[in-house]
């Protein structure tokens, strides 16, 4: 982690450097004073669109929280740590199936691109909620004699791919979230305060998952709760990406610059 800090320092250049394979500039840079920044950043929560996606934001990261606390109240260590493990890898395949969901040309329609992607990510967040509340009815729990099961037991087999499942909906939950704001606009800057708001929901979005562990409520009642936010989220999902996803944005917003082939994949009707 502290070697972030070097590979930023040398190997980042500014943004009005960066430039697209066929040589043109994102986006214009304009310099804005600290009181205009403050006014960009209040605009945020003028749209109607980011206010929609807050519960998607808030959701995106939960099911780290239950997995994880299952995981430790139900297994000895080196059991926990191959689950952890392979949840983490999960979390890979999950990336990459997302990407190619989400940029796969052969739809040709960004719209239902994301309308196929969101349908995809419901029903593998059912599948895997619906799968843990029935592994918990068979294993129930007593916290102060936990069952510390080790990988050669019965009840690890079930568990652990469920694990599998949940180390993927964790990663593509939140990317479907950011790949649908990300549609809003082209503009650099703009997106790196999108960015900075999904990360400061989504951090909220996990305390509170943590304080319903805190709370003392069994994992059923948590698991009740988690699934119902992010339920909820997947609905509003499937609204914003019916309803605000267009094929693009370029020619609509003074600083970004297209690219030199715009026009043609626009004749072509490839969204971009």
């Amino acid at each position: 982690m502290a070697s972030a800090f070097f590979v930023a320092l040398f190997t980042i250049i500014p943004p009005s450097q960066v430039r697209r394979r066929d040589g043109t500039p994102l986006a214009h840079y304009p310099h804005e004073g600290f009181w205009q920044e403050l006014k960009n950043q209040r605009r945020l929560f003028q749209d109607w669109r980011i206010l929609v996606l807050f519960i998607p934001m808030f959701a995106s990261e939960v099911p780290f929280i239950v997995i994880s606390s299952c995981n430790s109240l139900y297994f000895n260590i080196r059991t926990r740590s191959l689950n952890s493990v392979m949840f983490n890898f999960m979390q890979v395949v999950g990336a990459i199936w997302i990407g190619f969901m989400l940029d796969n040309k052969k739809i040709r329609s960004r719209r239902t691109r994301g309308l196929i992607t969101v349908a995809a990510v419901a029903l593998l967040v059912v599948a895997g909620w619906a799968g843990l509340t029935a592994w918990l009815y068979q294993n129930p729990l007593d916290p102060l004699d936990p069952p510390l099961f080790d990988w050669k037991d019965g009840p690890f087999g079930g568990f652990f791919v469920l694990n599998l499942i949940f180390g993927v909906m964790m990663v593509v939950y939140q990317v479907v979230v950011q790949w649908i704001i990300s549609t809003f606009t082209n503009d650099p800057e703009q997106l790196a305060r999108l960015a900075g708001l999904v990360k400061g929901v989504l951090a909220g979005g996990i305390a509170a998952a943590f304080g319903t562990e805190a709370a003392g409520l069994t994992q059923l009642n948590v698991i009740a709760y988690n699934f119902t936010v992010q339920a909820v989220g997947l609905v509003l999902m499937g609204f914003i990406a019916w309803k605000c996803v267009n094929a693009t944005n370029y020619h609509k917003e003074k600083n970004v610059i297209p690219p030199k082939d715009e026009a043609e994949r626009r004749e072509e009707n490839i969204d971009i």
